[in-house]
């Protein structure tokens, strides 16, 4: 449901379209599979639920994906279910604001798998 309100925000935003659970490689070593990827930019976006992010071994697993992303340029955005339902307009602010930043930059060496 989270990803679900993710993908019409970006619709009503006007936000150019993702790849929603791409898988995203860097040689053969799996980086990710973010909730939604723009990779011309190397923008990734995450949407963190306490359900499945707040155990020990699974917000050790998130940091580690956030970390390993990162080192490899990827700008990655975390945002909560929450944060999606009830402050949509500064989701989409910052989504917009790393989208631009990343404008021009040059591509990175990040294979995408698009969902199937």
């Amino acid at each position: 449901m989270a990803e679900g309100d993710l993908r019409n925000l970006l619709r009503r935003g006007r936000v150019p379209a993702p790849y929603f659970n791409a898988k995203l490689f860097a040689g053969e070593v799996f980086l990710g599979m973010p909730d939604a990827w723009w990779p011309a930019l190397g923008v990734a976006v995450e949407v963190d639920s306490r359900e499945w992010h707040l155990s020990p071994a699974d917000w050790e697993r998130t940091l580690r994906r956030h970390a390993e992303m990162s080192a490899h340029g990827i700008i990655v955005l975390h945002f909560t279910p929450g944060q999606i339902r009830r402050e949509p307009d500064r989701v989409l602010a910052a989504i917009r604001k790393a989208l631009a930043s990343a404008a021009g930059r040059p591509p990175l060496d990040v294979r995408t798998v698009p969902a199937s």
